[in-house]
């Protein structure tokens, strides 16, 4: 029975070794987007987009701070419902990166890390996105909005 406690213990006691309790953080991303309409009828509406932006720390965290993104997504609308998918990549001033996976409806959802590099590597976690910003297209087939990015992260020590 001690020895199954010991090891029990030390392995409790490895696992918080690898890695740190999670980081929540806030970001602001602003982007434009170019848009590609593949089916545009009042039945069924198909996109796919490419985005370009910087995001900045709402809450002071090192993490998706002063960094450049580009994403790439599709967004299906049927009716009055609407589906997006896609996947970003952020990279800091040093070139190291975060690259993420998300979806969600029209103006919010979900993202979840799938890689880090250099410092971020080893990375974990996800959180929401929410659009707070939309304007006008400047230029026709663009898009430009703002959103926040919330989420929590842990590293490998």
């Amino acid at each position: 029975m001690s020895r199954f406690l010991l090891i029990t213990v030390m392995a409790v006691a490895m696992s918080a070794q690898v890695s740190q309790a999670a980081d929540s953080f806030e970001s602001k991303a602003c982007r434009s987007a170019t848009i590609t309409m593949i089916q545009n009828s009042k039945e069924l509406v198909i996109s796919s987009f490419e985005l370009k932006g910087i995001l900045q720390s709402n809450s002071n965290a090192e993490i998706l701070n002063n960094v450049s993104e580009i994403c790439v997504g599709t967004m299906k609308k049927v009716g009055d419902e609407i589906t997006q998918r896609g996947f970003c990549k952020y990279m800091y001033s040093n070139g190291d990166t975060n690259v993420v996976e998300w979806d969600g409806g029209a103006n919010d959802g979900k993202w979840q890390f799938l890689l880090g590099t250099g410092k971020w590597e080893g990375i974990k976690g996800g959180g929401t996105w929410k659009v707070i910003q939309r304007v006008k297209p400047i230029v026709e087939g663009t898009g430009q909005n703002c959103m926040t990015i919330t989420g929590t992260y842990e590293l490998k020590k």
